[in-house]
């Protein structure tokens, strides 16, 4: 057994932590893992040499519970993965370059062999993406992991979710859906929505689920186009919702438009559009810019999606190819329904 707490924390997470810091070569962290707090120094950007004051800190947290945001049968590797994935995708809404994580771990038992995997998959993902483990805690309880993440974004540059304008493109990283038919897989639920995919095709789904792909490259390039943008954790409907209301416009949403992942081709196009609304899970991008500049911005990234338009109404409409409206059954996920 790994034994204490400390001796958890010096052996899982410490000294690859320090390893790690050592080859990204991060000037910021002045003290890393070992006291009661870290010390970070706001680094110096370059070239061309920006002062540090020109650089925004952008922090953000989430935790991951056992049976409610991962199924209890989850491998290790993949908690861990989807653990730091999902908060470096709010960075890359933000359009924020990763610096720095802390963790909080809660373990129902000290597994030597679970703890190894959970922090190879860990660091394997944080050297990715250059980011730093440099604190946190180890207690015991139901298995549950809270990561903090920062990063650093010039002055005035952050992409939120207030800046969406009447006639914007609105638009997403990639395809939706697949994650919530990976989930199905898992719990071996709803076989209809999966029944006609290859086992190579039902592996692409659970790869969805368990190791997204926080889009930081995609995020960057959008602070030179987007007025506005998240991350699509809640599901298309839920989250674009907060878009509307945090800029007070409306949108139509054109159901055709939408990337469908492979993964839904069991599905009839209703069915499916419904995933792609309100399934969850996506950790794509969306958001709105001035159609003048989505030309561009598709050339750059030809996977980018253009799926509607903001409006003036106060509504989100969602139309289908005949200008029907479609209403779905739900509206995305919510922790307290």
């Amino acid at each position: 057994m790994p034994g204490s707490e400390f001796n958890i924390i010096q052996r899982f997470f410490t000294e690859p932590a320090r390893l790690l810091s050592d080859r990204q070569g991060h000037s910021d962290i002045v003290l890393g893992i070992g006291d009661d707090c870290a010390i970070i120094s706001p680094p110096v950007i370059g070239p061309p040499v920006a002062p540090p004051d020109n650089q925004q800190l952008v922090v953000s947290i989430d935790t991951l519970i056992s049976g409610v945001h991962f199924p209890e049968q989850t491998s290790p590797q993949a908690i861990a993965h989807k653990a730091l994935a999902v908060n470096l995708s709010d960075l890359a809404a933000m359009g924020a370059e990763p610096c720095w994580f802390t963790l909080a771990l809660t373990l129902p038992e000290a597994d030597e062999s679970w703890l190894a995997s959970f922090s190879s998959a860990l660091f394997k993902l944080a050297e990715e993406y250059n980011i730093a483990l440099i604190g946190g805690d180890t207690t015991r309880g139901k298995l549950a992991i809270t990561i903090q993440v920062a990063g650093y974004v010039p002055q005035g540059k952050a992409l939120l979710r207030s800046g969406a304008q009447v006639g914007d493109i609105i638009a997403v990283s990639g395809e939706l859906g697949a994650a919530s038919i990976g989930l199905d897989i898992v719990l071996e639920k709803n076989q209809k929505t999966y029944h006609c995919l290859s086992e190579k095709q039902q592996q692409a789904a659970l790869f969805a689920l368990n190791y997204p792909s926080p889009k930081i490259k995609e995020g960057l390039l959008l602070r030179n186009y987007a007025h506005a943008a998240l991350d699509l954790s809640d599901g298309l409907l839920s989250d674009l919702g907060h878009i509307l209301k945090a800029s007070a416009v409306g949108a139509d949403v054109f159901l055709e438009q939408l990337p469908l992942a492979e993964s839904l081709q069991c599905l009839a196009p209703e069915q499916a559009w419904e995933r792609a609304l309100s399934g969850g899970d996506d950790y794509q991008l969306c958001f709105t810019l001035d159609s003048d500049k989505w030309q561009q911005l598709k050339n750059i990234e030809p996977h980018f999606t253009a799926i509607g338009v903001i409006t003036d109404t106060h509504k989100l409409r969602l139309l289908n190819r005949s200008g029907e409206l479609f209403l779905p059954r739900n509206g995305g996920y919510n922790h307290f329904e």
